[in-house]
């Protein structure tokens, strides 16, 4: 169908009217939707991108439940870094006892990893959840925790997890922790590729 197109002049000043088809109309209104659809997915994404440059890394802490056994932790544990995905990494064990008969006490994981390009968040979780439900229930924040974390934060979680705690009520712990990876053969920290 046409459109109709009226011109005519009121007070000096010239008016034109379009009346469209039902149909016209229709497609118009369909095109501006889609496109306000593809801006809504470029916002989308642009976000995503943002959020990415803006925590690129991932900080995880699992605590096994008390009944699981240190070497059984361990290996879930290195088992769960050796993912494909997963291409650089620091990780550590450490312990709460605070002197040498509670060596061991409290034993748990820290891993700073740093986000592949071609998983998304959900992704990731998904994994991390599913490899730590074998030690831990992971939908208790206490036990599993997973969180996004800035190049910033990255350098202060290192410094916390290889070097001394600003807290001086962790250095008896600290002290406690190499005791416990001396025993059960463990390093200070484990890492691969540049983080």
């Amino acid at each position: 169908m046409q459109e109709n197109i009226e011109v005519y002049e009121e007070d000096g000043i010239i008016y034109t009217v379009i009346s469209e088809s039902v149909e016209t109309q229709l497609n118009r209104l369909f095109d501006e939707r889609y496109r306000l659809d593809d801006l809504k997915r470029y916002n989308f994404i642009s976000e995503k991108n943002l959020m990415r440059e803006k925590t690129p890394y991932i900080f995880i802490t699992i605590n096994p439940n008390p009944h699981i056994l240190l070497q059984e932790f361990i290996g879930i544990m290195n088992k769960m870094m050796s993912k494909p995905w997963i291409e650089n990494y620091l990780y550590v064990y450490e312990q709460r006892g605070e002197d040498e008969g509670e060596s061991g006490k409290g034993f748990h994981f820290h891993a700073i990893i740093e986000k592949p390009t071609n998983k998304s968040y959900a992704h990731i979780l998904r994994e991390m959840s599913s490899s730590a439900n074998k030690v831990c229930d992971s939908s208790v924040s206490n036990f599993f925790n997973i969180k996004n974390i800035s190049k910033e934060e990255k350098e202060r979680k290192i410094i916390y997890l290889t070097g001394r705690k600003a807290d001086v009520s962790k250095h008896l712990k600290q002290d406690i922790d190499i005791i416990f990876r001396t025993n059960n053969n463990l390093k200070s920290f484990y890492n691969v590729g540049v983080i």
